[in-house]
């Protein structure tokens, strides 16, 4: 078995254990997730056009996109609003996504994610300076300190993964717990720092993970995702080494570009290796599509909970991730118990 396929657990006295998805999975349920997918981003991008202050029916919309002679008021809401939006978050949300699979592929472990691997709270941090220092966000210093962040919580985490503070549990438990920890003491000290300059308005919109801002960041993190995804792809056996830094740069570029969006970078890699096995492009084009289009869906939902203003996309998102959240939890603790009976 490969990295990707086994862990060790300190429970077993370096027992090698089977991760759920180390059976390959057959070649129609691989075809089927990836439809699936398709279908599932096509439509939550729909359902973005729809969706909004303005209302647009199914037949307008139809009459937008396929008429030679649209309403114009209509044209421009659907063009130039909501369309530039749902490929924001569709991009996103892939960005999340290829995040999470880029470290969960790297260390083998179905909890590591931008959040538990204390990615996206060192992100925060760098934020937080950002902030406090009154410098203009939309710019590449500010993301050269996201980035500073990043390295700074994934040190920390990764760093005490390796100290085996709870004995006789899996190192999927091991790191939730490490991570976990973390994320809470470093997004105190996030919220600390900014609470020393005047810019708390700004913090609470990227908390909150809002959507993403307006500027040059979409053209960033376009680039910055495709270069990422395109290089795994073509060279994932070679690049194996550089996942980690992939997914620092990708968190931190989300961070800039929107705030902390949870869950994403965790539960859609967990559900796209168990689908599809530890096949790097195909996971890639996975997280793409199903990430992408959980985002978009559930920006859709936040804006018909709360309208006119919507509701932040944490929060959201929580309502599927926290509960999933548990079962991993629940299934990991299960699986390092009976352990303890050999």
């Amino acid at each position: 078995m490969s990295e990707q396929e086994i862990h060790r657990s300190e429970c077993g006295g370096g027992t090698i254990v089977a991760e759920p998805n180390a059976v390959s999975p057959r070649p129609q349920r691989i075809v089927l997730t990836l439809v699936a997918g398709l279908a599932f981003l096509i439509f939550s991008f729909f359902l973005s056009l729809i969706t909004g202050i303005f209302p647009i029916s199914y037949a307008e919309l139809w009459e937008v996109l396929l008429s030679s002679n649209p309403d114009p008021i209509l044209k421009e809401v659907v063009y130039q609003t909501r369309m530039p939006f749902a490929l924001d978050m569709l991009l996103l949300g892939g960005c999340l996504a290829v995040s999470g699979t880029l470290l969960q592929l790297r260390t083998a472990n179905g909890f590591a994610s931008p959040t538990l691997t204390g990615l996206m709270p060192g992100a925060m941090t760098g934020l937080g300076v950002v902030l406090l220092l009154g410098m203009n966000i939309d710019s590449f210093g500010s993301m050269a300190l996201c980035i500073a962040g990043v390295v700074f919580g994934g040190f920390i985490v990764f760093t005490l993964n390796k100290i085996h503070f709870i004995r006789g549990r899996s190192a999927g438990i091991h790191l939730f717990m490490i991570g976990f920890i973390i994320d809470v003491a470093i997004r105190s000290i996030s919220g600390f720092i900014v609470l020393l300059g005047e810019n708390q308005q700004e913090w609470a919109i990227s908390v909150g993970g809002w959507g993403i801002r307006e500027g040059s960041f979409t053209f960033w993190l376009a680039l910055v995702t495709l270069l990422v995804a395109g290089s795994v792809s073509a060279f994932p056996k070679q690049l194996r080494p550089l996942y980690i830094p992939f997914a620092m740069v990708l968190t931190a570029a989300t961070v800039w570009a929107c705030g902390a969006i949870g869950y994403i970078g965790l539960i859609v890699p967990y559900f796209m290796r168990c689908m599809i096995g530890n096949r790097p492009r195909l996971l890639i084009l996975g997280s793409v599509l199903w990430g992408g289009g959980l985002l978009m869906l559930a920006k859709v939902i936040s804006a018909r909970i709360h309208e006119p203003v919507g509701l932040p996309l944490t929060p959201v998102l929580a309502c599927v991730g926290i509960p999933f959240l548990v079962f991993m939890v629940w299934g990991e603790w299960k699986r390092s118990s009976l352990l303890e009976k050999y």
